[in-house]
């Protein structure tokens, strides 16, 4: 199926104009003026909003029909340089057809406002006080059919882990052969993550740098701990003391991950269930005479998306666990509270990453 075609500037300047319109508060009002002169270039749209007190703001925006997080730092600056010349006291704004997620947070961070055709916008006026904030959708809605789009699937997601877990600089055909992933997925994924603003690379040439949280978390995005791989549930009516018995015993090939690896890492969080990734789950709760259960298990068996979930696992404790990136993602995709603990995990791995990175 073709992708649709990218709505035009004249479109989403019109967008612009009838969402403001129809979200400030009753008795504001706003003029808006195109192509306005500021210093030496010219702004796609100034926005004058009026207070029902008389107070003004004016918005400075610029307008694209597609932007990728590593291109923003420009149009940053661009508008950066409109609002220090002869528009001071302008608010920067960013519009499009589509920001991401990650465009966003980079917005936001610099302190520019967005907008875009979906619904996601901020805009925040200091004086008159104004704050706009509303959510459109995370999947972009005019996708070009040769780019990546996720880093959902087998491939993509064995591809991201070997990014994360090798520390630059590296080629792509040098990471392929070290980590077993596909040199044409591995260069569609860290064209996606450069789109994304979560590498740096030469052009033709190495990755540099590798922004591993920020690739860890849009990971999450397009992954989750139970819907991306296959769940069963059963009791070992000892509790967990006894399941790490068995363990030690059977020796069968297994890797934690939730809450029950991450214990390990930080005791001062006790898991309630012991979360295992094994290759038949069947001949696991066998061996290690398991009892299937619907409710009120304590043990889970996963068996995974791709085997790359056993590769570079660690043990702590006497317990084998996945590979920090692998548990981290886990975590942050996971029940209960084991997103917060995802976040304790990252803290970790920025505190020891010479321990889990090649």
């Amino acid at each position: 199926m073709p992708a649709q075609e990218l709505p035009r500037e004249v479109d989403i300047i019109r967008d612009v104009e009838r969402t403001l319109v129809s979200t400030l508060p009753a008795g504001w009002s706003l003029e808006a003026k195109h192509q306005v002169r500021a210093g030496r270039g010219r702004l796609d749209l100034l926005i004058e909003i009026l207070a029902p007190n008389g107070e003004r703001a004016d918005l400075a925006i610029e307008t694209k029909r597609a932007i990728e997080p590593r291109l923003l730092p420009r149009v940053i600056e661009r508008l950066a340089m409109y609002c220090s010349d002869d528009l001071s006291d302008a608010v920067p704004v960013v519009a499009a057809p589509y920001l991401s997620p990650r465009s966003r947070e980079i917005l936001d961070r610099a302190g520019v406002g967005y907008i875009d055709m979906t619904g996601n916008m901020r805009i925040e006026v200091s004086e008159p006080g104004l704050f706009i904030s509303t959510s459109g959708v995370d999947r972009d809605p005019w996708p070009q059919d040769s780019d990546l789009q996720s880093l959902r699937g087998r491939g993509a997601a064995r591809a991201v882990r070997a990014v994360i877990d090798h520390t630059p600089p590296f080629g792509i055909r040098e990471l392929a052969a070290t980590s077993g992933a596909s040199a044409p997925t591995l260069s569609r994924v860290i064209e996606f993550l450069d789109r994304e603003g979560m590498v740096t690379r030469e052009p033709r040439g190495p990755v540099l740098t590798v922004d591993w949280e920020a690739a860890i978390r849009r990971w999450a995005a397009d992954y989750g701990q139970s819907s991306s791989n296959t769940p069963m549930t059963f009791l070992e009516p000892r509790g967990l003391p006894a399941v790490l018995e068995k363990l030690d015993e059977a020796g069968p090939v297994y890797a934690a991950t939730g809450a029950f690896a991450a214990q390990v890492f930080d005791p001062v969080a006790p898991a309630k269930t012991a979360t295992l990734y094994v290759e038949d789950a069947w001949r696991f709760a066998d061996q290690l005479n398991l009892r299937e259960i619907e409710t009120g298990a304590n043990v889970i068996l996963l068996e995974p998306f791709d085997p790359v979930v056993f590769d570079r696992t660690i043990w702590r404790n006497g317990l084998r666990c996945v590979a920090p990136s692998q548990l981290s993602v886990d975590l942050l995709t996971g029940p209960g509270r084991e997103p917060s603990q995802g976040e304790e995990m990252l803290l970790w791995m920025q505190e020891n990453e010479d321990a889990w990175r090649s």
